[in-house]
């Protein structure tokens, strides 16, 4: 896998294809996402597989919290630049050959968070039954 292009977000910059961005501040940093923000790094690739390669590895060490490791600040915590760099081209490095077993635990997590999500809605629901029955005996 080859290193890819990391950098900070400038709105002045032109946009690739294959880009995707990551968030540099605040307990979600390193965080991958779809449309940028003012506290970004750019990670630009070469093609869509790169692209997917890069954003599963983003999104594995995020969930993990890797990145907390490199949070400084006393207030809003942020990753440098050349930290969160070193760290991501370290653990790319140490996926090469590994691609497809990576990409089938990231596929079987995103699964996995999408049943939580639904699991979640349905207790919201069946709270809020709960609260109607109740509800409609007592006087207004």
């Amino acid at each position: 896998m080859k290193a890819v292009k990391i950098i900070t977000y400038n709105p002045k910059n032109q946009k690739s294809d294959f880009e995707f961005y990551a968030l540099s501040k605040g307990l979600n940093s390193g965080k991958p996402l779809d449309s940028p923000c003012p506290n970004c790094f750019v990670i630009s690739c070469r093609n869509a597989e790169e692209l997917d390669v890069y954003r599963s590895l983003l999104f594995g060490l995020w969930k993990t919290k890797a990145f907390h490791q490199f949070l400084i600040g006393s207030v809003i915590p942020y990753i440098r630049i050349g930290d969160f760099k070193n760290f991501v081209f370290e653990q790319a490095s140490h996926l090469k050959g590994k691609e497809k077993v990576f990409k089938n635990d990231i596929r079987r997590v995103k699964t996995l968070e999408q049943r939580e999500r639904h699991i979640h809605e349905q207790l919201l629901l069946i709270s809020e039954l709960k609260r109607i029955y109740i509800a409609r005996h007592l006087k207004r």
